[in-house]
Formats: structure tokens, C-alpha cells, sequence
């Protein structure tokens, strides 16, 4: 026997949940950097007043010191047990630095197309008016032609660095996950930085990406497992307790997934702000070659 209190007072006196054992077993991603698949095996099952779930892994029990992270056991009691509750608790610091981003991502685009707004215009009146009339007087000769195109070309480079930061690039929560190659060290810093101070980013239990990103996958498992379970039980009461279990599983899925979501979102920031870096220093450089080129294309000898 056990009795379900809720703010200190007692609602009820149930005995003991009486269901059968329920498996459920699915092959999708494995959760890990390496996009794998591998196949998950959640069992549920009643322990006296408390339901357990036991998780298996590409056909082996779960090991905490294999996997680096240890799955929670006990899924009822649980708290928060309703997803009002969690919806309640969803502010985080995640969610202030996703905030934070997002104001410095629009402050970038916008630097962005005021200097694509000065190149195109230098371009168009490179193109359209007096300096080239000279080319038309005069013949010049093959190297002053090859320096004036260069100088184009440059500056056309810079025209595309900029645009670059104007233009959205999704990114995805394993490509912040997986980001460990040169080419993506903003995405990498990124991860460095949740990894290394988990406990103020990351919800309650989750040490890594990888543990978010399998701490998901086990959710959904276990309630499919449930569902099952629920289909099995036996008096009226049980089938109440496994509807809580049901819901305090789809909250904790939210909470993981939201933290996923706003993990990826604000690597998209870090990637943009990349790309703006880029802009800004590659831009400035290949502006001036690119001018000083068509200067010295314009004052070469002609023939």
C-alpha cells in the first residue's frame, strides 16, 4: 500500500501498481557524434509501489561507465509529475543566452547589408560610369586588362563574404554535437562551453550532447513502453499511475528537448558570427587589393 500526497496533503490510498511487464524495442539513432544507428530496448515494470525501467543498448544492459552517463531507474514516483509543472520551471540561463544571440545575430545582418549596400553601389559605378570611358579611347594592353579583372574579381570576393553573413544557414543539434573539425571550431567552442558547465546549461542529469541527445531517444522508448503497459493494467488505479508516469516522462522529453532546440539555435549564432568575422577582416583585405588592383589597371601604360 502507498499514498499519493501532493502539497502535503493526502489525496488517496492505492495499493501497489499491477500491470505486466512491458518491453519496447526500436532501431533509430544511436545518439551518438558518429550518426550511427543502434537498437534500444526499454523494459517497464512494477517494484512493489514504484515502476522501473530497465534499458538495453545495441542488445547489452546499459552500463553508466561504458556510456559515460547513468539512465534514470525509477520513473515513478517522479517529479515534476504534470508538464504544467515543467512548464512552469522552462526558464534557464539557456534560454538568456539564446535571447542574447538572437540580438547579435540581427545586429551582424544588419552591418552586413549596409556594406553590401556601399560595395554594390562602388561596383555600379565602377561599371556604369567615366572610369572605364578610357578603355574606349585608348587599347589596353593584356596585363592591364588581367590586373583590372583581378581587382574585380577581389572585389566581388568581399561582395560574397559579406552576403554570406546575410544569408541564413540552418544548423542542426548534431552538427554542434559532432563539431570537432577545423572548419568548425565556432560550432565546437560552442560545444566545449555546454560541456564544461553542464550544470548551468544542460537539465538536471545530462553531463553532455551525447547524453541529451540519448536521454531523448530513451524517453520516447519508455513511453511507448508505457502505453503498453497501460494497456495491461489491471484495476483503475494502476492505469491512473501510469497515466502520471506518462506524463512526467513527456515533460522531462520536453524539458531535453527544448534544451536541444535552443543548443542549436544558438550554434547557428556562433556560426554566424564566423562568418562575420570572416567578413569583416577577409573584406577588408580583399577591398583594398581589389582596389588597389583597378587603380593600377587604370594608370597602367597603354599602347
Amino acid at each position: 500500500m502507498f499514498i499519493t500526497i501532493e502539497n502535503g496533503r493526502r489525496l488517496s490510498k492505492l495499493s501497489a501498481p499491477q500491470f505486466s511487464q512491458s518491453v519496447r524495442k526500436i532501431y533509430t539513432a544511436s545518439g551518438r557524434p558518429d550518426r550511427k544507428q543502434a537498437w534500444w530496448e526499454v523494459v517497464v515494470r512494477a517494484y512493489g509501489h514504484k515502476i522501473i525501467r530497465d534499458v538495453s543498448f545495441e542488445g547489452k544492459r546499459w552500463n553508466p561507465e561504458t556510456e559515460g552517463w547513468e539512465a534514470e531507474g525509477v520513473i515513478w514516483p517522479a517529479w515534476p509529475a504534470r508538464s504544467e509543472d515543467e512548464a512552469a520551471m522552462a526558464d534557464s540561463p539557456l534560454a538568456g543566452a539564446q535571447q542574447y544571440w538572437a540580438e547579435v545575430g540581427s545586429r551582424l545582418r544588419d552591418s552586413a547589408k549596409w556594406m553590401a549596400t556601399v560595395l554594390g553601389a562602388a561596383l555600379a559605378a565602377l561599371v556604369g560610369t567615366s572610369p572605364l570611358t578610357v578603355f574606349t579611347k585608348q587599347h589596353p594592353t593584356r596585363t592591364t586588362i588581367v590586373v583590372g579583372l583581378i581587382g574585380v574579381a577581389f572585389l566581388f570576393l568581399t561582395l560574397y563574404l559579406v552576403l554570406q553573413v546575410m544569408r541564413p544557414q540552418s544548423v542542426s543539434y548534431t552538427d554542434v554535437q559532432s563539431a570537432r573539425r577545423p572548419w568548425q571550431q565556432s560550432l565546437s567552442k560552442w560545444r566545449e562551453i555546454v560541456e564544461s558547465e553542464e550544470d548551468l546549461y544542460l537539465p538536471c542529469g545530462v553531463r553532455s550532447l551525447t547524453s541529451l541527445r540519448q536521454s531523448m531517444i530513451l524517453e520516447e522508448v519508455t513511453l511507448g513502453a508505457l502505453a503498453r503497459a497501460r494497456a495491461s493494467a489491471r484495476d483503475q488505479p494502476t492505469s491512473q499511475i501510469l497515466c502520471q508516469a506518462q506524463a512526467a516522462r513527456s515533460a522531462r522529453l520536453v524539458e531535453l528537448r527544448t534544451a536541444s532546440a535552443r543548443i542549436a539555435t544558438i550554434g547557428e549564432y556562433y556560426k554566424l558570427r564566423a562568418r562575420s568575422t570572416r567578413a569583416t577582416y577577409g573584406g577588408v583585405l580583399f577591398g583594398l587589393i581589389g582596389t588597389a588592383a583597378i587603380i593600377m589597371a587604370f594608370v597602367w601604360p597603354f599602347h
